[in-house]
């Protein structure tokens, strides 16, 4: 009991923390926050000059009854002292809100094409207005402009509301609101007509969301303004619903685009423990003719894997989520203690339906290796599938939840001109959530299988082999250091061992986040898994544990992390640096 009037005197003495300004110090005394916060809402700033605060005083019981009315509270009882002997100034002002008044009736009528739409049904629910409560003028503020400003949004356009009345029974503390609204007809979409692009009509029109005829709705109007800016081609859009020329029930639109430079050129820079540091050039032409083809060329360094690939995109229909593409490829990669070097060109088609891309293809493999003084090449016409989507909430460098899924599905055949009859599958996948404000948990795994018939593995490509280890694979060991090894006595006549990769691939990782504060974090992790030749064979696998700091730079995590291994004799820590956004 005492606990509790303390608690009490507690919430009425920060309910009446005083205000204070150069010349005038305030102090409300009310039973709520609510209360308290819409008064000093309604009384505006306080003063600073001695004008300024004669109507402040002057004006503060009528500012006072008009902030509690709004809440309902049409007979308080409002006592103000102020005191001019203190220095500054001092107005007390102490409220008894009075009985609240609740809605009574709540009369809303509707009259037109509007009430056959779905959007228009419980919108006095939605915005609070219900039967019972508490009468908050918001509230019925809200519904009103939520009647107007759908009708706006799904093209009613000569809408207007025929009566809006708030009616107040002081005595009997109830309150009725009036609210009929004439909605008209419903006007559609008119004419559609681009100007200022070179792209071929059928183009155009292959990115529209709606055509002549479609009922108006301005979330389409948006949405094809955000497809338009996704294309590429342009470098400003603007998608005007030309209102004021309406008529005959329709609406003409005009689509005004400025197209993108002729050719754009980026330099980037990064490091990452695996690949070292890392230089890149890329050239992009969005637009290259009127049938809008496009190309990307990048040129990438680093120590461990340079490349160099060439895109050229065609259209096939929408050029947002149905391409068709060209792609060659230079790259050299050290697979553990392999170097391999390869050519690839691919021709594909890439689709886009309810956020999974899709992607059909045929590549062309010729892939040359070097292992122990034995050089071998190989090449391979592989068709091929993958799957990807991800859905992330949040930050786009920084998500507070997400979830991404790829998958990949490719094989070769000696009858199409392969060296051997190989087929391959990949998952990865990778979720994130960040929960009681400053905690997160990631999770991921990769998973691979393949199937090479009548080939050793030391004959079948790097590439097309799995391998683990390093910053995105088990951190605490060396970047694809993980695989079947092959024994060899090196010049000296030492035993060594070589890595040569495996058939399959698992791995898995957990970690866990802190937030510090908005710019940093520290995390840490355990991961595990292997890659391995054999399913009935016992898998050596490998595990580690480790932790680190992340910066939230504004490209994404800067991540050091160091990691070691509890799986084999005597380890020694790894430090692990990577850079960018983690979806």
């Amino acid at each position: 009991m005492q606990f509790r009037r303390l608690l009490l005197v507690f919430a009425s003495f920060w309910l009446a923390l005083p205000v204070q300004a150069a010349n005038l110090s305030l102090v409300i005394d009310t039973p709520t926050k609510e209360q308290r916060d819409n008064i000093t809402a309604h009384l505006g700033q306080l003063p600073d000059t001695e004008q300024h605060r004669a109507s402040f005083v002057f004006n503060a019981e009528s500012a006072t009854e008009k902030a509690l009315a709004a809440l309902g509270f049409y007979s308080p009882v409002i006592d103000l002292t102020l005191d001019k002997q203190s220095e500054p100034w001092k107005l007390s002002i102490q409220v008894d809100p009075g009985p609240a008044t609740k809605w009574n009736q709540i009369d809303i009528q509707i009259v037109g094409d509007a009430t056959q739409l779905e959007e228009f049904q419980g919108i006095a629910l939605l915005e609070g207005l219900i039967q019972g409560e508490r009468v908050i003028h918001s509230h019925y503020d809200q519904t009103k402009s939520q009647l107007m400003g759908q009708a706006l949004q799904l093209g009613f356009f000569d809408a207007a509301m025929v009566t809006a009345r708030l009616e107040i029974d002081r005595k009997r503390h109830l309150a009725n609101a009036v609210l009929h609204f004439k909605s008209g007809h419903r006007y559609r979409f008119g004419d559609i007509r681009f100007e200022g692009s070179d792209l071929e009509p059928e183009l155009l029109q292959s990115m529209l969301n709606f055509k002549s005829g479609d009922p108006y709705n301005i979330n389409r109007v948006t949405r094809l303004n955000r497809a338009l800016v996704r294309s590429g081609y342009f470098s400003a859009v603007k998608v005007l619903p030309l209102v004021d020329q309406r008529q005959d029930g329709e609406v003409p639109v005009l689509i005004d685009l400025i197209p993108a430079k002729s050719h754009s050129f980026n330099v980037g820079v990064g490091y990452a423990t695996d690949t070292k540091q890392r230089v890149s050039f890329t050239w992009r032409t969005p637009q290259i003719n009127h049938w809008g083809h496009s190309q990307e060329t990048k040129i990438e360094y680093s120590d461990v894997n340079p490349y160099a690939r060439f895109l050229y995109n065609i259209p096939l229909s929408n050029p947002n989520n149905d391409i068709l593409q060209f792609g060659l490829g230079l790259e050299s990669n050290e697979y553990a203690d392999i170097e391999s070097e390869l050519r690839h060109a691919r021709i594909g088609r890439k689709t886009i339906h309810d956020g999974w891309i899709r992607q059909y293809y045929v590549r062309h493999l010729d892939e040359r290796w070097d292992i122990l003084e034995d050089s071998q090449k190989s090449q391979f016409i592989m068709p091929g599938v993958t799957w990807s989507n991800t859905k992330r909430q949040g930050n786009p460098v920084d998500p507070e939840a997400g979830f991404r899924q790829y998958y990949l599905l490719e094989v070769a055949s000696e009858k199409l001109r392969s060296d051997a009859n190989i087929a391959r599958f990949v998952a990865q996948l990778k979720w994130l959530d960040r929960f009681a404000e400053n905690h997160r948990v990631v999770a991921r795994t990769n998973l691979g299988a393949s199937y090479f018939e009548d080939k050793d593995l030391s004959d079948v490509p790097p590439s097309l082999r799995f391998y683990a280890g390093g910053d995105e694979s088990i951190r605490g060991f060396g970047y694809q250091s993980l695989g079947p090894k092959i024994n060899y006595t090196d010049e000296e006549g030492n035993q060594k061992k070589l890595t040569i990769g495996g058939r399959y691939m698992a791995t898995a990782s957990l970690e866990y986040q802190y937030y510090l504060n908005d710019s940093w974090r520290v995390a840490a992790f355990t991961d595990g898994g292997n890659a391995f030749d054999d399913l009935e064979e016992t898998v050596d696998w490998a595990y580690s544990v480790g932790g680190g700091i992340h910066w939230l730079s504004i490209v994404g995590p800067v991540k050091l992390d160091v990691a070691r291994s509890i799986s084999k004799t005597n380890p020694q820590w790894r430090l692990h640096i990577n850079i960018g956004a983690e979806l």
